[in-house]
C-alpha cells in the first residue's frame, strides 16, 4: 500500500468510521485532557516535566511501539495522550504565563487596548485589555498579552480599540466570596489583573487618560454588530421580552431581568440564553431551508464564521462551530461525518489554544453534555421508547413521539453526564429540565427563527414584534411556573437530596446498560420519589440563616422553609446590593413579603438598599435604632415606610431584650448604644452574635454595659487598636469569629478561628425543625 492509500485509508469513511481514527483521536484527546487538567492543579510541577521532557518523549515513543507490537493502539494513544498533555501544558505555563507573573507586585505606566465591552456597575468598571510585550522586558513570543483591570468611570463608554494610558499596579486575582476569579480570568486568556494607582488622600487616580478609537478595529466590528442588532431588538420590543431575545439570539444578558434568569437556571433552561450548539443548530437549519442543501452547507460555513464572534466566543459556541464546520466540509467532500471525532477536534484545538480554558463552565457542561448525546442518547430512547414506537403506526402521532423521546434522552443523558459538574458548582440538581424543555423546545426553535428575521429585515419587525411578544412572554411563564415546582430540585446539602440524585444516576445508567430485571429500575424510581419528597419536605422544615457576601456591608436572611423570610440588615455594592440579593431570594423560595427587617445601623453598609426594599417587596414590621442627630438616609427610609405603611420600631431599650423572628427559637436585641443595635440568634446548632455594625469602642462600651457571650460571632473587618479586640475577645468568649468584609483576613485573631465572606462566599447555619 503506497504512502498516499495509506493516507486516505486513515481518514476514510466506512459505515460510520474514519478508519482508526475515530477511536485514537477521541482517546488521545480525553487522556490529553486528563494530563493537562492534572499539571494545571499541580502548576509547581511545570519545571519538573520540562526538565525530563526527554525522557518523557522517549517513553511515549516506546509506549507506542509496544502498543503496535501487542497490537493494543488505545493503551498507546492514553500513554502518549497523557505525556503530550503534561509536557504540553507545562511549556505552555513556562512561555506564555510565566513571564507574566514577573509584573505581580510592581507598580508602572502603561498603554494599553480595550479588547471588550466593559461591566459597569457603581463602582467601576472591569475591562479587558492587551498590554504590548515591551513591559515585560524580556523575550515573549507574542507581541501582546492579555489582562483583566478595573478602572474607575469614564465620562464616554469603553469601546473596543480605546486607548488607555494610566499608572498601574499588577496583581494576581483570588478566591473572592467563594469564586476562583485567577481560573475564571485565566480561563478567558487574561493571566494578569491590575488595578489604577490612586492618591492616598484623594482617591483620585494618579494618572488615567482615555484616548478614544476614531474607528473600530477588525476585531471589534462583530461586537460592534452585536451592539447594533442588541439596539434594534430593545428598541422595538418591551424590556423584558427585547431583553430575553437579545440574549437568546447574541448570548448578551446584560438587558436580561434577572428573575427570568434565575427562573430559566431553576427549570433546566439556562442553555437557552448561552449560546451554543442548540443555537448553531436553528442558525444553519435556517440558512439550508433558505437554500439548497450543497448552498446551504458552504453559506452556513460563512455563518458560523460571523456568528462565533458576534456571540461572544465562549468555550460552547467555539465547540459547536467547530464541529458544525467539521460535519460541512465532510458533507461537501463526500465523506461521512462522526460526531465524537469532531468532538475530540474541537476539544484539542481548544486546549491547545488555551490549556486553562477546561477550567471554564461553559467549556465542561457543553462537552459532558454533548459527550453524553452523541454516545447514549439514541440508546437511551430507544430502551424507553422503543416499544412504544413499534405499536404506534399512525405516522401523524409517530412523528411529534419520536421528537419527545429524543428530547428525553437527550435531557436524561445530559443531566448524567453534567451531574458532577452541576452539583459541585451549584450544589443542586434540577429534574424539571425535562418537563421545561418538552414544554418549550418548539416555541424556542420558532423564536429564535422568527427573530433572526427580525433582526436582519427591519420591515418585517412591526409585524413579527406582537408575535415574539406572545413566545417569548410563553417561554417566560413556563420557566416561571415550573421553577416553583420546589420538588424538582435536589439539593446536595440533603441527605435524602443525595440519595434522590444516586437514584436518578444509578436509573439512567441500568437504563443504559439495558438491565433485564423488571424490578430495579421500578424500584430505583420508587426509591427516588420517596427521596425527592422527603426532601421536599425537610426543606419546608429548615431554616436556612445566610450571611450573604455583600463586600464591607452586611446583609442575613432568615429563610423559614418556603413560609416566611425576615431580614437583618440590607448593606451591599454593585451585583451584589442588599435589593437584588432579596428579590432573588424571595423568587427562588417563594417568599411573597418580609416578615421582619432589622437595621443594625442605618448607613452605607447595613441599609444602604433599605429604602428601595420598602418600595419594591411588602414588609410587615420594620425595626432600626434609635440616634440622637437628624440622618438623611433614616428620614428617607422612615418616609419610605409611612408611604407604604410599615409599621416602624425605633429601638429605644438599652440592655437586651427579646424580639419575634419567625424560624429561629430565640432572638433578642442588644441596644443602649447610640445609632447601633446588636441581634442574637439561638436556636439548635446556632449561638450567633451579629455585631458588625459597631465600632471597637463601641462594642467595648456596650459589653462593659451587658456582657454577651456566643460560640460565633459577626465583626466588622477592623481591628486597629489591639487591647479593645483582648478585652472584645474575653468579654465574648467565642468559638468563632466571621467578617463579613470585601478583604482577605488572618486565619485567626489571638488564637480563635476566623472565617470571611471574603474567601468563603455567603455562610449558611441549617436550623432543622418540627412545628413549633
Amino acid at each position: 500500500m503506497g504512502s498516499g492509500e495509506a493516507v486516505r485509508h486513515f481518514f476514510s469513511y466506512e459505515k460510520g468510521k474514519i478508519g482508526n481514527m475515530r477511536c485514537t483521536l477521541f482517546t488521545f484527546t480525553v487522556a490529553f485532557s486528563i494530563g493537562l487538567w492534572i499539571l494545571l492543579l499541580m502548576p509547581e510541577r511545570a519545571e519538573f516535566f520540562i526538565l525530563h521532557s526527554p525522557t518523557a518523549i522517549w517513553f511515549v515513543v516506546l509506549s507506542v511501539l509496544l502498543s503496535r507490537y501487542l497490537q493494543k493502539p488505545l493503551f498507546g494513544c492514553v500513554i502518549a495522550g497523557l505525556c503530550t498533555g503534561l509536557l504540553y501544558t507545562a511549556g505552555y505555563q513556562h512561555i506564555f504565563v510565566r513571564p507574566i507573573y514577573r509584573l505581580v507586585g510592581q507598580t508602572m505606566q502603561i498603554t494599553a487596548t480595550v479588547c471588550s465591552d466593559p461591566e459597569v456597575n457603581e463602582n467601576g468598571q472591569r475591562v479587558e485589555v492587551s498590554i504590548p510585550k515591551e513591559v515585560l522586558k524580556g523575550g515573549y513570543p507574542k507581541a501582546e498579552f492579555s489582562a483583566t483591570c478595573y478602572l474607575p468611570i469614564s465620562e464616554d463608554i469603553l469601546r473596543v480599540g480605546d486607548r488607555i494610558e494610566a499608572m498601574v499596579s499588577f496583581y494576581k486575582p483570588t478566591k473572592q466570596q467563594g469564586f476562583d476569579r485567577q481560573r475564571y480570568q485565566m480561563a478567558q486568556g487574561n493571566w494578569i489583573s491590575f488595578s489604577i494607582l490612586q492618591d492616598q488622600k484623594s482617591k483620585a487616580p494618579v494618572h488615567f487618560v482615555v484616548t478614544p478609537v476614531q474607528k473600530v478595529p477588525w476585531y471589534g466590528l462583530p461586537q460592534e454588530w452585536n451592539r447594533a442588532l442588541g439596539a434594534r431588538i430593545l428598541q422595538q420590543l418591551p424590556e423584558r421580552e427585547g431583553g430575553f431575545l437579545y440574549s437568546l439570539l447574541l448570548g448578551n444578558r446584560s438587558h436580561l431581568d434577572f428573575l427570568d434568569a434565575q427562573n430559566l437556571k431553576k427549570a433546566g433552561l439556562s442553555h437557552i440564553i448561552a449560546v451554543s450548539g442548540m443555537h448553531l443548530m436553528f442558525l444553519i437549519g435556517l440558512v439550508q431551508l433558505m437554500f439548497s442543501r450543497r448552498i446551504g452547507v458552504i453559506l452556513s460555513i460563512g455563518v458560523i464564521a460571523l456568528f462565533l464572534p458576534m456571540a461572544g466566543g465562549s468555550p460552547s459556541i467555539l465547540r459547536a462551530g467547530i464541529m458544525a464546520t467539521l460535519s460541512s466540509v465532510a458533507f461537501l467532500l463526500g465523506r461521512e461525518n462522526d460526531g465524537k471525532t469532531s468532538l475530540a477536534a474541537a476539544g484539542f484545538v481548544l486546549l491547545c489554544s488555551n490549556p486553562y480554558s477546561i477550567f471554564h463552565l461553559s467549556f465542561q457542561l457543553s462537552f459532558l453534555s454533548t459527550l453524553g448525546i452523541l454516545c447514549y442518547a439514541r440508546r437511551l430512547e430507544q430502551q424507553i421508547f422503543g416499544k412504544i414506537y413499534a405499536r404506534v403506526s399512525n405516522r401523524f402521532f409517530q412523528k411529534p413521539l419520536r421528537v419527545i423521546g429524543a428530547s428525553i434522552g437527550c435531557s436524561l443523558c445530559a443531566i448524567l453526564f453534567t451531574a458532577p459538574v452541576v452539583i459541585w458548582n451549584f450544589g443542586y440538581m434540577t429534574l424539571l429540565s425535562i418537563p421545561a424543555n418538552l414544554i418549550t423546545l418548539g416555541i424556542i426553535s420558532l423564536t429564535f427563527s422568527l427573530g433572526v428575521f427580525f433582526c436582519l429585515i427591519p420591515f418585517l419587525a412591526p409585524c413579527l414584534t406582537p408575535v415574539l411578544q406572545l413566545l417569548i412572554d410563553f417561554i417566560l411563564n413556563c420557566a416561571k411556573v415550573v421553577s416553583r415546582w420546589h420538588w424538582g430540585v435536589l439539593y446536595w446539602e440533603d441527605a435524602s437530596g443525595k440519595l434522590a440524585i444516586a437514584m436518578v444516576i444509578l436509573m439512567i445508567l441500568l437504563l443504559l446498560v439495558k438491565w433485564k430485571s423488571l424490578i430495579t429500575v421500578p424500584l430505583c424510581f420508587c426509591v427516588l420519589v420517596g427521596a425527592a419528597t422527603f426532601a421536599h419536605l425537610q426543606h419546608c422544615n429548615t431554616t436556612r440563616v445566610t450571611l450573604h457576601a455583600v463586600g464591607d456591608g452586611q446583609m442575613l436572611s432568615i429563610a423559614k422553609g418556603y413560609d416566611t423570610l425576615s431580614l437583618i440588615d440590607c448593606g451591599g455594592t454593585g451585583n451584589r446590593n442588599g435589593l437584588r440579593l432579596t428579590q432573588e431570594l424571595m423568587n427562588e423560595y417563594g417568599f411573597s413579603e418580609i416578615d421582619t427587617m432589622v437595621l443594625t445601623a442605618v448607613d452605607r453598609s447595613h441599609a444602604q438598599n433599605a429604602a428601595a426594599i420598602l418600595e419594591a417587596v411588602p414588609v410587615k414590621r420594620l425595626i432600626v435604632p434609635s440616634q440622637r442627630k437628624k440622618d438623611e438616609m433614616l428620614e428617607q427610609i422612615q418616609d419610605t415606610a409611612q408611604e407604604q405603611q410599615v409599621p416602624v420600631t425605633v429601638w429605644k431599650e438599652t440592655g437586651v431584650a427579646p424580639i419575634t423572628l419567625d424560624g429561629i427559637l430565640s432572638a433578642e436585641i442588644a441596644g443602649g448604644v447610640d445609632r447601633k443595635l446588636g441581634v442574637h440568634l439561638a436556636d439548635t446548632g446556632l449561638d450567633l452574635w451579629v455585631l458588625h455594625s459597631m465600632t471597637q469602642t463601641m462594642l467595648v462600651k456596650l459589653l462593659r454595659k451587658t456582657p454577651l457571650t456566643a460560640s460565633d460571632v459577626i465583626l466588622a473587618n477592623g481591628f486597629e487598636k489591639q487591647e479593645l479586640l483582648e478585652e472584645t475577645l474575653e468579654i465574648l468568649h467565642p468559638d468563632n469569629i466571621i467578617l463579613s468584609s470585601a478583604y482577605a483576613s488572618a486565619p485567626a485573631l489571638l488564637g480563635v478561628p476566623v472565617q470571611s465572606t471574603a474567601e468563603a462566599g455567603d455562610l449558611v447555619w441549617r436550623i432543622p425543625h418540627t412545628r413549633r
